[in-house]
């Protein structure tokens, strides 16, 4: 959804140095130190260029040291003259053309420095305050993915200032529009889009993005006097290397991210798949880099060569440049600089070990069901729907039961209440307006239509630099929030994971964890009974994280996984699932112990929409592979007498011989516009789409599964 933004003329972006008070020109450059000084930080500089100097530039403190979990900010904390922290009320979160840019969290305000550019005055740095941000509803602004600038300066007349958050929104504003200067904002659903990063073209005078997997390509362009509706390019991958298995194997685990890169010299546009994976101390480091050159028509084209080019990737907007116009700058090489620490950890105490019990408190009948979902609902009344339960087996009756309006038709972008996920068949919904979960056993099918049993968590705390609006998943430690020692977990999108324990009663409160490494930031949280923790696996699967509360410290324990017996896939298969938008989930069995890692690969079907309804991912492939205490992860095509049901609620896998009419050795997906059914022995895949209200798989009620 977008509304309109007008520029009075083409986005031009000129040679001219609007952005510095220098007129030199310099080759790329970066910090390689930095020097504390009583009023300001004295910064290091380096070229790429080896026949350049070094020059040495003075900024603010708050500029450089505003991350509240730098060690060294405590002691710079003694030395600054108000004596509290170093601005942690501001955080820089990029630069474009470079300006850096901060976010002022205490007024919800971006401003734009030139101070941290080498060639701008440090007697008279340039500073532009945008607009209050907006925030969407259902959307949040306290953590930004990058800026984009498409023009050197925000002070150019036509110059457009381009935000994307975290999840759903992209922002726009025209700085020089002084006081008629004001936020157009986007929400996109697709979640392939949700962590990705928007670049300015020139070539195409437009915002452009790429989506998670590199599939897509969203592109807003803003000169245009209409409804400003996104275009969108469907990538064609052609000529991909053949991996070793070696290769594969460290490629498959990696955090990828995808960078779109245009040369302003030849016109050409490059994507530009990193990556990563978490070494010692936390620390991300490049393992692998792929560049596709991408034609207007779609065809994305892997190659070693860019010629004369150079490209540079970093928390800045990527950019790349001649090599033969900066002596000493290497030609065909990519230059990345990124890193990031993993996690810290408050504490949380649990009175004794927490139990999964099969008792079912959850619920106000005695039956025994097979794992079910809503196939349908009807109106009843104005403040109730008719939902039309089918049970995963045909041998069980379907079954009609009410439940509240908003827990079902709640996903209108102004919506006061949005459900978010489900656990043991506690359906979570987060109020916007107070910031509170509720827990509801309303989509249970065996629990009370008069006397359903609703539980207020309270108030989320959001941790400094993260967000509590966007709601991965939640996961509960035991069958009923009811229970003495059940543990509720939330993930949010982004940094932060929280642990409240209901039965409490006064004394509940929420334990917050901060986690940086963004291998988690789009990661679902899993109790697992077997090890009595909660468990997140990182992004391509190289880490899960786990917590284990009934300990003091709290602090995580990591695994690292090692892949065996990777398929071979052919060349069609490897071009497919090279796009897919990937998600890892965790799924335990509880009745033989094994720890299953499930790869889900999905595209987008009908990419020329973002629409909230018209959002369509199709299951192309999965791979499950089976996980061992040593970490060695297996990928196997026989989990035996299991079935595994994926969908919006926590995943679980049940025994199918327990559940006449259960199929094993399947996997069950079940989206928000897909049912899928794939049969793990010879990968088959069986797939009907059309809309689902509640796309929750609700686990088999009152036995031990």
């Amino acid at each position: 959804h977008s509304p309109k933004i007008f520029i009075r003329k083409p986005v031009l972006v000129r040679a001219s140095a609007g952005g510095s008070s220098s007129p030199l020109q310099t080759p790329p450059c970066y910090i390689i130190g930095a020097k504390f000084a009583p009023d300001n930080v004295e910064l290091r500089f380096a070229y790429t260029s080896t026949d350049y100097p070094k020059p040495i530039k003075k900024a603010p403190v708050e500029l450089v040291y505003n991350d509240i979990n730098d060690p060294i900010t405590p002691w710079l904390a003694e030395k600054f003259k108000e004596g509290n922290k170093v601005s942690d009320a501001a955080v820089t979160i990029g630069s474009s053309h470079g300006w850096i840019a901060s976010l002022l969290h205490g007024v919800g305000i971006l401003r734009l420095h030139d101070d941290l550019n080498p060639a701008a005055s440090d007697a008279n740095p340039k500073r532009i305050s945008l607009p209050p941000l907006v925030t969407l509803p259902h959307c949040q602004t306290q953590i930004i993915t990058n800026v984009s600038l498409s023009s050197l300066s925000p002070e150019e007349e036509d110059c457009v200032v381009a935000v994307k958050f975290m999840g759903p929104q992209l922002s726009f504003c025209r700085p020089s529009a002084q006081g008629d200067s004001k936020w157009f904002n986007i929400r996109i659903a697709n979640p392939s889009f949700y962590s990705s990063r928007v670049m300015f073209s020139k070539k195409h005078n437009m915002f452009r993005i790429p989506g998670s997997g590199g599939q897509l390509i969203a592109s807003w362009d803003l000169c245009k006097d209409i409804k400003h509706t996104p275009k969108f390019q469907e990538l064609r991958y052609h000529f991909l290397p053949e991996p070793t298995e070696a290769e594969r194997e460290v490629m498959d685990t990696c955090l990828t991210t995808e960078h779109l890169v245009e040369s302003q010299s030849t016109g050409e546009t490059f994507l530009v798949r990193c990556f990563r994976q978490t070494v010692k101390k936390g620390l991300l480091e490049t393992k692998a880099v792929m560049v596709f050159n991408v034609s207007p028509k779609g065809n994305a084209v892997y190659t070693q060569d860019i010629g004369d080019l150079t490209i540079f990737i970093s928390k800045a907007e990527p950019f790349c440049v001649r090599a033969s116009s900066f002596p000493g700058v290497r030609p065909n090489h990519l230059r990345t600089f990124m890193s990031l620490l993993l996690s810290h950890s408050p504490k949380i105490f649990i009175r004794k070990p927490v139990l999964v019990r099969a008792s079912a408190g959850r619920s106000s009948s005695p039956l025994q069901t097979p794992p079910c979902f809503v196939r349908g609902e009807d109106p009843c009344g104005p403040d109730h729907v008719e939902l039309r339960i089918a049970y995963a087996t045909r041998l069980f009756p379907k079954l009609i039961k009410k439940a509240p309006v908003e827990l079902v038709y709640n996903d209108a972008s102004d919506a006061a209440v949005t459900t978010i996920g489900s656990s043991h068949g506690w359906v979570a919904s987060l109020m916007h307006d107070v910031g509170t979960l509720r827990l509801h056993d309303d989509l249970n099918p065996v629990a009370s239509n008069s006397d359903p049993k609703r539980i207020s968590l309270p108030p989320l705390v959001t941790l400094p630099h993260c967000q509590t609006q966007i709601i991965t998943n939640v996961s509960l430690s035991s069958l009923s929030p009811e229970e003495e020692d059940c543990v509720v977990a939330v993930k949010f999108l982004g940094h932060q994971l929280s642990f409240c324990r209901p039965a409490s009663q006064s004394n509940s409160k929420w334990f917050n964890i901060k986690i940086d490494n963004p291998c988690f930031f789009s990661s679902r949280v899993m109790f697992s009974k077997r090890h009595n923790m909660f468990r997140i696996p990182g992004a391509g699967g190289q880490l899960i994280g786990s917590w284990d509360l009934c300990e003091d410290k709290h602090t995580p324990k990591f695994q690292e996984l090692r892949y065996h017996n990777l398929p071979e896939l052919s060349k069609a298969e490897r071009e497919t699932m090279h796009s897919c938008f990937t998600s890892e989930h965790l799924v335990e069995s509880r009745s033989t112990g094994e720890t299953f890692l499930v790869k889900l690969f999905r595209q987008t079907v009908d990419g020329t929409s973002l629409k909230v309804k018209g959002t369509k991912l199709k299951t192309k492939g999965v791979m499950v592979f089976k996980v061992d205490d040593h970490g060695n992860a297996v990928y196997t095509q026989d989990i035996g007498d299991l079935a595994i049901f994926l969908s919006k609620s926590e995943p679980f896998c049940v025994c199918a011989s327990f559940l006449p009419g259960v199929l094993p050795n399947y996997v069950n997906i079940l989206d928000v516009r897909e049912l899928a059914y794939f049969k793990l022995t010879d990968s088959s895949l069986i797939s009907y789409t059309r809309r689902f209200k509640a796309p929750y798989f609700c686990p088999p009620q009152n036995i031990e599964y």
